[in-house]
């Protein structure tokens, strides 16, 4: 069973948005789970004053927001804010603490380059391909004469990656073969030969490896993961509510189909408005 916390303050009625990942949390709980779960992504903008503020005000825990403003005077170790954050609601054991505050350490030391590059993974993981986008653009004009092959390579497959998921295939495939001759290695070759294979019909895709250089083992594991993947989408529960929708429309139901059409629209547009407030 889940562990039951003791909910310490009020709910807020305006949300505390955290600046380096956007991410919105609504009490003191939220926020907790945020430390622990992110702690990795924590730098000092984490310790800004509206956070204070946002404590004492929305959430009526003026007590905790006066100490932490003196804590930050007092000590410009971030750890110790976090804790203190942690603490106020009971939320983590020993063990949890040490290694939340070994983890920011760690962070704390770790040069600007790699901490943007983790930062840029985490938006790509998260689905907010924009913002790992934005960063990499950052990274790229910055930086670029610190990333060095593998970083570089890196950068490019994991572009390829957010165009790849938007279905810009023919945008992912650029990158992926950019990754590749960056010294990508297999699998910014196999993510270039996948690309290339959404972005062409099967015609075009059999002209396109005929002008490859040599036979590549990848292309015969595009295709297996292809069909594996085929597989899957027929079991789906999207496929199969698709197939009912073509049923109903065939067979002239359309009371049925309008209901279901509609349902189907909310619930995607439900999902979509999540996706936007994350």
């Amino acid at each position: 069973m889940s562990r039951v916390y003791e909910c310490v303050g009020r709910y807020a009625q305006t949300a505390y948005t955290i600046k380096n990942t956007m991410i919105r949390v609504w009490c003191l709980e939220e926020l907790c789970y945020y430390i622990c779960e992110h702690a990795v992504l924590l730098d000092e903008s984490f310790a800004a004053p509206d956070l204070m503020d946002w404590l004492a005000e929305e959430c009526g825990l003026k007590e905790l927001a006066r100490q932490l403003k003196v804590t930050r005077r007092q000590s410009m170790k971030l750890e110790t804010f976090v804790l203190e954050i942690l603490d106020a609601a009971n939320y983590a054991d020993e063990n949890e603490k040490k290694e939340i505050a070994r983890v920011i350490r760690a962070n704390r030391d770790m040069p600007a380059l790699e901490r943007s590059m983790v930062l840029a993974e985490y938006f790509l993981r998260e689905g907010h391909y924009i913002q790992a986008l934005n960063l990499y653009d950052e990274l790229e004009r910055t930086e670029a004469g610190k990333l060095g092959a593998q970083k570089r390579a890196m950068i490019l497959l994991n572009r390829g990656v957010v165009y790849a998921r938007m279905f810009y295939y023919e945008d992912a495939a650029e990158y992926f073969k950019s990754s590749y001759e960056t010294g990508g290695g297999e699998i910014a070759l196999f993510s270039y030969l996948a690309a290339k294979r959404m972005q062409l019909k099967d015609g075009e895709y059999l002209a396109f490896l005929s002008t490859l250089p040599e036979d590549y083992k990848e292309t015969a594991e595009v295709e297996q993961e292809l069909e594996k993947l085929r597989r899957q989408f027929g079991e789906s529960a999207q496929n199969n509510r698709q197939k009912e929708l073509r049923q109903l429309k065939a067979t002239g139901k359309s009371p049925e189909f309008e209901q279901m059409t509609q349902r189907v629209l909310e619930e995607e547009k439900a999902r979509y408005r999540r996706f936007l407030a994350e």
